[in-house]
């Protein structure tokens, strides 16, 4: 590979250009320590990368791609639980909180947990209508038919007999992050032989870095366990610039995989070539995804430096 890629390769950068820069990096596994002092949360892979930078293989410089488009996105999702569950979730609580770490085991507070029928409708207090006891005793009766591989549920049982159904609490609960992906397109209209070959070489140094590779040691030498494993491909980071800055308004992208990739050799709409077989007009898509989820300390404070942010 080269160390350096451009196009078009005539353009000039100054402190007025906005362009895209990607640098191909050696992937480096977040390894599975939890950190010290219990601290769980991790984002090795930016923080590898960024430490390692003399370990980049390749720069490429490219014209701003069209239609740039960013999407935030977090998982929430319905939730339900109905009074039952939560008293007995709320009994289980307290049986694991007052067990002693020296004389009773997880496995222990999880035996003592299982309560009765009779013992759960007790944890509802004395205020219970007859009514209502009637319904907690059809719910763990057909809780108990169940066990049969019987297709009655709790709530048709209750309905079938009061037309009533136990309250189920809905709510909106937040389920986690997710990773964003980048979909980018460029158009590659070679004008001379060099500029050809050019982007002949950008094409396979994309296609080269996302491939996965075989066991091999660091230093060139074949690993004795070849074919029982494969590496990960390199990753990628990529930023918007002017001039030798970070761009100061578009948003920032976390290192990331390059998941896709789709070249068009016949975009004139038929098979066009130059003497030397290069196609007059190609469209290079490229589909990466970012290692790391964003949260909210990636912001930081500095809005005026940092653009839109993530």
């Amino acid at each position: 590979m080269s160390n350096s890629l451009r196009y078009p390769i005539g353009m000039r950068i100054d402190d007025t250009t906005d362009y895209m820069s990607i640098s191909i990096v050696e992937y480096r596994p977040p390894g599975i320590s939890s950190g010290s002092g219990g601290n769980f949360f991790q984002d090795t892979s930016t923080r590898n990368i960024r430490a390692n930078r003399k370990r980049v293989k390749t720069s490429i410089i490219l014209p701003m791609p069209v239609g740039l488009v960013d999407t935030n996105g977090v998982s929430w999702d319905e939730d339900s639980a109905n009074a039952i569950e939560l008293k007995g979730a709320e009994a289980f609580q307290k049986i694991v909180k007052s067990a002693s770490i020296e004389n009773q085991s997880a496995i222990e507070a999880l035996q003592q947990s299982s309560k009765t029928a009779g013992q759960i409708i007790k944890e509802f207090g004395g205020a219970l209508d007859e009514n209502t006891r009637e319904n907690l005793l059809r719910y763990f009766g057909a809780k108990a038919v169940g066990v049969f591989s019987s297709n009655l549920s709790p709530q048709s049982l209750i309905g079938r007999a009061t037309g009533q159904a136990l309250n189920p609490n809905m709510e909106l609960l937040f389920k986690g992050v997710q990773l964003r992906s980048f979909p980018f397109a460029f158009t590659l209209t070679p004008r001379s032989r060099d500029e050809g070959q050019m982007c002949k070489s950008i094409i396979r140094t994309f296609k080269t870095a996302m491939a996965a590779k075989t066991t091999i040691a660091s230093d060139g030498a074949t690993s004795g366990s070849r074919g029982i494993f494969i590496q990960s491909p390199d990753v990628f980071e990529v930023q918007f610039r002017r001039g030798n800055r970070p761009h100061p308004f578009l948003y920032t992208m976390k290192p990331m995989a390059l998941k896709n990739m789709n070249v068009s050799y016949s975009d004139t709409g038929a098979y066009t070539t130059y003497e030397d077989s290069t196609p007059v007009k190609m469209t290079m898509s490229l589909s990466f995804t970012e290692l790391n989820p964003i949260y909210r300390e990636d912001y930081g404070d500095n809005f005026s430096r940092d653009g839109v942010g993530y």
